[in-house]
């Protein structure tokens, strides 16, 4: 996933959103639409100190061992030179260093020091682990892979919502889908009514961990650009023709329908955001499952 760099850490600093917006967040003002280039990844300078320090640096790590700064299996820097860079105290830096291993990105070994883990060691469900791999991923691979994944999920909790469904229930998530009705000329409102609808299928499939894992996932994609893409109020009603159907099958009692229409509709409201590259033969594979 990252190419081998040489590192050099240069002494001088620059002033940056250090202390009030850590690197793991990822909003319309800070994310750049398929620029990044991970291939020859670009360093940055080393922070000032902030007023959360221990985090701050522990997110910086983090956010340079994505980015390939540290390629897999090379050492990070000694502590006296992180105290140098970071102007922090040993304390300090054991205490990110730690936050950096919980997150299975480094290891301490003995004699060799701290040591980038692979990336499939990675916590991907961890808010910070999975919003540097966002922002550095310049083929959207990780986000192909989050679609698949509520593919998978959102597939199979719709098949038990219509197998669990009530009238009740099936009320209530029809009065959802009017909502994202109503906010389809809103893309900013439509996609908090898109969350919530997707939410209240989650709720009536009763699978409380499938629930809370797609929108643990999800939410924090949500915060990048590269995610939502330039949303129209077209692309929102074309989203709604998908939410109808699936009410319409869950209210019925179709299970192999709602996840059907499930699948097609969060894989086509994908394509219709991502930014295209027809000749990625990861993304023609990509492609060939969902179609």
């Amino acid at each position: 996933m990252h190419s081998t760099c040489v590192i050099s850490m240069p002494r001088n600093v620059i002033s940056n959103t250090y202390g009030v917006k850590p690197p793991s967040t990822l909003d319309s003002a800070v994310v750049a639409i398929g620029i990044e280039n991970t291939s020859n990844p670009v360093e940055k300078p080393w922070p000032k100190r902030p007023r959360r320090l221990a985090l701050a640096v522990s997110d910086d790590l983090v956010d340079r061992i994505v980015a390939g700064q540290f390629p897999t299996g090379s050492a990070l820097p000694n502590e006296a030179t992180l105290c140098e860079h970071y102007r922090a105290s040993r304390t300090v830096i054991r205490e990110a260093l730690q936050s950096a291993e919980a997150l299975g990105l480094v290891r301490a070994q003995q004699g060799q020091g701290t040591i980038v883990r692979p990336f499939e060691d990675w916590d991907l469900l961890n808010p910070v682990v999975l919003a540097a791999t966002v922002r550095h991923d310049a083929e959207l691979a990780i986000l192909d892979d989050l679609i698949d994944m509520r593919c998978a999920l959102e597939s199979q909790m719709a098949a038990h919502a219509a197998i669990r469904a009530s009238a009740e229930d099936a009320e209530a998530l029809r009065a959802l889908y009017e909502a994202t009705v109503s906010a389809a000329d809103d893309p900013v409102a439509h996609l908090r009514a898109d969350i919530a609808f997707h939410d209240g299928v989650a709720r009536i499939s009763g699978n409380r961990l499938s629930r809370i894992a797609d929108a643990k996932i999800t939410a924090e994609a949500s915060r990048s650009m590269r995610y939502l893409g330039e949303t129209t109020p077209d692309d929102c009603r074309q989203a709604n023709v998908g939410h109808a159907v699936i009410v319409d099958c869950i209210a019925a009692g179709d299970p192999d329908g709602a996840a059907r229409t499930m699948n097609e509709h969060i894989f086509s409201s994908w394509m219709r955001r991502r930014p295209s590259k027809p000749t990625n033969p990861r993304l023609e594979e990509f492609r060939k499952r969902h179609c």
